[in-house]
């Protein structure tokens, strides 16, 4: 699948992503979901999603994709300052590689083999968090060398934020469905990663000020925002756009 340099289109798929799995109830669906689309975006010759077990304390991957072939479950250590999912667990930063060979020493003691299929020249890792607790991992690469930019590394930052929300809401329903189905035209024209987070922070209480303090943003952006959500979530204020946010499974 060609890769989007157009930026509207971009931001289009990557909304679409994000919209298409809120209704997503496992994570190997979720999985599928964004590795359909998510190669119009990047090289993800490798797609991966970890979710943290924190009674074991492992990464437990189901799902995996490498070149479209789905990768047999396997589960890493959090831990483990030898991977590249221990150091962005016990650092809380993201990992962004272009020659393996010449900077896997900026994050790791020694070199490593993949656990799992072709030997990658280029990676990201982005941890997966809510409410600043790492639930888990989401990671590309790719045997290509020079395959990613800041422009990709901050795509997948994107990615992480509707996949932890996804996560999030599979085990908060705990069943097949969502209580409504959120309507065709929202996936068409879903909220952006910021317009969840003011969406988040309205459903506390925040005034419009407050939430300004709070993502660094001005006043009137927030009301932007904040328009955009009623237009939307085809709501006419704070109280509806909240109430229908929940029922859609979009808030918890």
């Amino acid at each position: 699948m060609a890769q989007i340099d157009n930026l509207t289109e971009h931001l289009k798929v990557l909304n679409q992503i994000g919209a298409s799995i809120l209704s997503e109830l496992t994570v190997e669906e979720i999985v599928e979901t964004v590795y359909y689309h998510v190669n119009q975006l990047m090289d993800a010759y490798s797609f991966a999603i970890g979710v943290y077990n924190i009674n074991s304390g492992y990464f437990d991957y189901v799902g995996a994709r490498e070149n479209g072939v789905k990768v047999p479950p396997f589960s890493i250590y959090a831990h483990n300052s030898e991977r590249f999912s221990g150091w962005v667990f016990a650092n809380k930063k993201e990992v962004l590689i272009n020659d393996f060979e010449n900077e896997y020493h900026i994050y790791l003691p020694e070199r490593i083999t993949a656990l799992q299929g072709h030997e990658p020249a280029s990676l990201m890792y982005v941890a997966l968090i809510i409410q600043k607790e790492i639930i888990g991992m989401l990671s590309v690469r790719t045997p290509a060398k020079n395959a990613y930019t800041n422009q990709s590394l901050e795509t997948l930052k994107t990615l992480a934020v509707f996949i932890s929300k996804a996560i999030e809401n599979s085990r908060i329903t705990g069943t097949s469905t969502l209580t409504i189905k959120i309507p065709g035209s929202y996936h068409l024209d879903p909220l952006s990663a910021r317009e969840l987070d003011v969406l988040n922070l309205l459903s506390k209480g925040f005034t419009n000020r407050a939430i300004a303090g709070e993502l660094y943003i001005s006043a009137s952006t927030v009301k932007t925002h904040t328009l955009n959500i009623y237009m939307k979530l085809e709501a006419g204020n704070r109280t509806e756009a909240i109430f229908k946010a929940k029922q859609y499974g979009i808030l918890k």
